[in-house]
């Protein structure tokens, strides 16, 4: 409570400090006994001790500069200690006194401020607002020459009291130009700086309404009016200091303002104006006078010059700006050429598979996609699905690199197989595709035999090494069907040819739908989990891989069914699709993760920022009551929104993209996160990730798997300075090497996921792990 207080009294200090202060200054004007005379003194000295209370309070660093307006107040505080004294006193004031000494002396303190500010602030010499202060200082200075330096001239004063007159205005003219610097380079833009500006301007028009009255008519004129604007000045000063943004005012920087604004350039053609007014309008006879003449007149000529020079100025910055815009031109025009390449090299990235360079599942699903669509030629048109025999073994006993070799090798003979037209696709793994159109004179066995026909042979490797490996093959002679439908039933045949004894080739026929009633029995099955409480959430650490820590988990799906191993969700999920019973499920996903999210917030350490990811299916991120799914779950668990990951793949982006951007957006209005899953795989990568709110891209893991070839670096480094680019958070997927790990991390990427750091784990086990790692290590390098 006494901390609040004391926080509330400073940020409200120089309000108080300015309210007091006007009610002095009210007080000064009413009263009319001599001991009036002693309220400036009093409002000085209270401005000196607020000057050193802001700095104590807000620490400004450095505070050089406020420590040298504190004694330039001082001063004024001493001299006008002196002068009320005589005043009340009724004492004859000479001229001129030791107050004037005080007066003159504090001036340099201030100039030394305005300078230590300025300097405190780095941005060099900045001869625009040199050459602007030079102007607004040199126009003033024909007003100061007119009204108070040449009236001083004329006067019979002696050579002491004259110099002591003429460096009151010479003082002034000295702050004007500093404080015109210290505005034009930074411009206001804090309350403290604000208050500083107008304590400077108080001061100069008090001091040139005091002397040039005393100058011209022997006395100043409308003297309290100056002691009240003096007051001010101490009192604005002294609010500066205390208001909370007087910290800021050393840390400023230059707006880096060079165009001539219209305002600008008013202020700065106003005083050039005035040497010729005052000429014209012969004041105080200036005409009658050579030497007064000549003076304003070589002040026009200095301001003439300045003009000019600053003119050149601008139309050198001018020529710098429109080189700057050429050289962003090119620039962009250099960019665009990137992004189009990058455009180009991710598209074929999407299509092609990276380790072998033939069409990927998602080439091949369009173009029997597109081949089907043709009655004709669908009758004509066979599919062949290749999967290698025991392609684990080989994995298992020689090695992933002779695997992937192996796999290269084996699409090469693929290719050679197959006709000019037909289309040879790696579908992932080790499995293949062929696709071809208007086969009318071989049979589809036969076609397919050809293919057979390249595993007799070994595959010659790297070095000595050669494997033996065959191959099955489920064939599909299409008819008037989808390519859902044909490529399950090439799936059903595939599979067939496996149970055969594999290294052969089987036709597809009607009797091999037995799939169709596995698939019926899964749907049958699912509908009772939830009720049976066979579905469970497992959860796989997101690690930040400059430090190794965890900083979220993703929830992944798992169904144990009746005692039977469990089914892998590439199996049901679909099932759940296509049932809708991906809407109740998922809902229920939803929820035990925010669950079990909001249990790890409050008793594991250091799991307050954990986030938890789940997936959404585009069936349910299509669904409008989904935005309130999503709204009740955070209510009920208390969950907080922003610690919410909602993960969609890329290629639910595509289909119905006005309905999905508009549902994305509620989402993220409610602060939930965004991540894109399976970055690189869809059709329009880059247009998605520029229109659509995300927060997330989580690379695919083909881009992690391929291994450290110069064009995968190459486009895992270009995700990641898209993803810098669009402020997007960048996870890669699929992590399961040291190696894997540390390239990732040497390209820069933030964040990963793998079986090299945790496989994904029931919440009881993640909670362990988890409580061990904070306890363990909060500050491990990554490995």
């Amino acid at each position: 409570m006494q901390e609040a207080q004391s926080k509330q009294l400073r940020r409200h200090a120089w309000w108080w400090f300015l309210a007091a202060g006007a009610l002095v200054i009210i007080v000064f004007l009413v009263v009319t006994a001599p001991v009036r005379h002693l309220f400036s003194p009093v409002l000085a000295a209270c401005a000196t001790v607020m000057i050193l209370v802001g700095v104590r309070w807000h620490r400004p660093r450095p505070s050089r500069s406020w420590y040298l307006f504190a004694a330039g107040m001082g001063l004024f505080t001493v001299a006008d200690a002196t002068f009320g004294a005589c005043q009340v006193a009724g004492t004859p004031v000479p001229f001129p006194t030791p107050a004037d000494v005080l007066y003159l002396a504090a001036y340099p303190c201030f100039a030394a401020g305005l300078i230590s500010l300025m300097a405190a602030w780095g941005s060099g010499v900045r001869w625009g607002a040199v050459l602007d202060a030079g102007i607004i200082t040199l126009g003033m200075s024909t007003l100061a020459w007119a009204f108070i330096v040449m009236p001083y001239l004329r006067s019979h004063l002696s050579d002491l009291p004259l110099a002591v007159s003429l460096a009151y205005p010479l003082a002034d003219l000295l702050l004007l130009g500093m404080a015109a610097k210290l505005v034009f380079v930074s411009g206001i833009r804090l309350p403290a700086f604000g208050l500083f500006t107008l304590w400077v301007g108080a001061t100069l028009v008090a001091d040139a309404l005091y002397y040039s009255t005393l100058a011209t008519t022997g006395a100043p004129i409308a003297a309290d009016v100056s002691y009240a604007l003096w007051m001010a000045s101490y009192l604005l000063l002294g609010a500066g200091a205390l208001h909370p943004s007087m910290a800021g005012t050393t840390r400023l920087v230059s707006h880096g303002q060079e165009r001539l604004s219209p305002a600008r350039m008013t202020v700065l053609t106003l005083p050039a104006l005035l040497g010729p007014a005052l000429l014209i309008g012969d004041v105080g006879g200036l005409r009658g006078q050579p030497m007064d003449a000549v003076a304003i007149a070589s002040i026009v000529a200095a301001l003439t010059v300045l003009l000019v020079v600053r003119i050149m100025l601008l139309a050198r910055f001018a020529e710098a700006q429109a080189d700057q815009a050429r050289a962003r031109a090119r620039m962009a025009e250099d960019a665009l050429g990137r992004q189009t390449s990058l455009q180009q090299q991710l598209t074929h990235q999407a299509f092609h598979d990276p380790l072998t360079g033939l069409p990927n599942r998602a080439l091949f699903f369009e173009q029997l996609e597109h081949a089907l669509r043709r009655p004709a030629a669908a009758q004509t048109t066979v599919l062949l699905l290749i999967d290698l025999d025991r392609f684990k073994d080989i994995n298992d006993s020689l090695g992933h690199p002779v695997g992937d070799e192996l796999l290269i090798t084996v699409g090469q003979r693929l290719l050679g197989a197959a006709r000019r037209n037909d289309t040879v696709a790696r579908m992932g793994g080790d499995e293949f595709a062929v696709l071809a159109e208007d086969l009318k004179e071989t049979p589809a066995e036969t076609y397919a035999q050809r293919f057979l026909d390249r595993f007799k042979e070994p595959f010659a490797l790297s070095g000595p090494r050669s494997v033996f490996i065959t191959a099955s093959i489920g064939v599909v002679a299409t008819g008037p069907t989808t390519f859902h439908d044909a490529l399950r039933d090439a799936d059903i045949a595939l599979y067939a040819a496996k149970e055969r004894g594999r290294n052969r080739a089987e036709l597809f026929e009607p009797a091999m739908s037995l799939a169709q009633q596995s698939h019926a029995r899964i749907a049958q099955d699912l509908r009772h989990a939830l009720p049976r409480n066979e579905l469970t959430v497992h959860y796989q650490p997101v690690i930040h891989l400059p430090t190794g820590q965890v900083t979220g988990v993703e929830a992944l799906l798992r169904w144990e069914r009746g005692g039977r191993s469990p089914t892998p969700p590439e199996v049901f999920v679909p099932v759940a699709e296509e049932t809708s019973l991906i809407r109740p499920i998922g809902a229920w996903v939803l929820r035990e993760a925010c669950r079990h999210g909001r249990h790890w917030h409050e008793t594991v350490p250091k799991a307050g920022a954990l986030s938890v990811a789940v997936n959404v299916s585009g069936r349910q991120l299509k669904d409008h009551s989904f935005l309130d799914t999503v709204r009740q779950v955070l209510n009920e668990t208390g969950f907080p929104p922003a610690s919410l990951v909602l993960e969609i793949t890329e290629s639910t982006l595509v289909t119905d993209a006005e309905t999905t951007s508009a549902h994305i957006r509620a989402l993220r209005d409610l602060g939930v996160r965004i991540s894109i899953d399976d970055f690189g795989t869809g059709y329009s990568s880059l247009a998605y990730l520029r229109d659509l709110p995300a927060d997330i891209v989580k690379i695919d893991q083909s881009f992690v798997l391929q291994g450290g070839s110069h064009a995968n670096t190459s486009l895992v480094q270009a995700i990641l300075r898209i993803g810098h680019a669009l402020d997007l958070d960048v996870i890669a997927e699929g992590i399961e090497t040291p190696h894997q790990a540390e390239r990732l991390h040497s390209l820069g990427c933030p964040h990963g996921q793998g079986f090299y750091y945790a496989p994904p784990m029931a919440p009881q086990a993640l909670e362990a792990y988890l409580t061990t790692q904070a306890i363990l290590t909060p500050s491990s390098p990554h490995p």
